[in-house]
């Protein structure tokens, strides 16, 4: 799995500091499991899309849909400098098998 692109999000409703991480591939639930490593990861399957949430607790909060490419970070509010790199990379270490944007 390849980072696209990492993006501020000026809109977010649940927080002025979140970014959008655009992946190379759509998310599927083995890589949600893969990023379950960092934290405590929720899964949601009673709804229309199914999603997942995975807390890091006292840094961020990861929220992503399954068949999408786009993950959205919530980080703290008062720490605006707060760093992603090693989610990236832990994305990026993710070798399963990928479903991509253009199948």
């Amino acid at each position: 799995m390849k980072v696209v692109k990492v993006k501020k999000v000026e809109d977010c409703y649940e927080s002025s500091n979140a970014r959008d991480i655009i992946l190379s591939s759509q998310i599927t639930k083995d890589f949600a499991k893969h990023l379950g490593k960092f934290g405590k990861l929720l899964l949601f399957d009673e709804f229309g899309i199914s999603y997942f949430k995975l807390i890091v607790k006292g840094k961020y909060t990861v929220k992503g849909a399954f068949g999408k490419t786009i993950l959205r970070v919530i980080l703290p509010e008062e720490d605006v400098d707060i760093s992603i790199d090693d989610l990236v990379k832990h994305i990026e270490s993710y070798k399963g098998k990928e479903k991509n944007n253009d199948t």
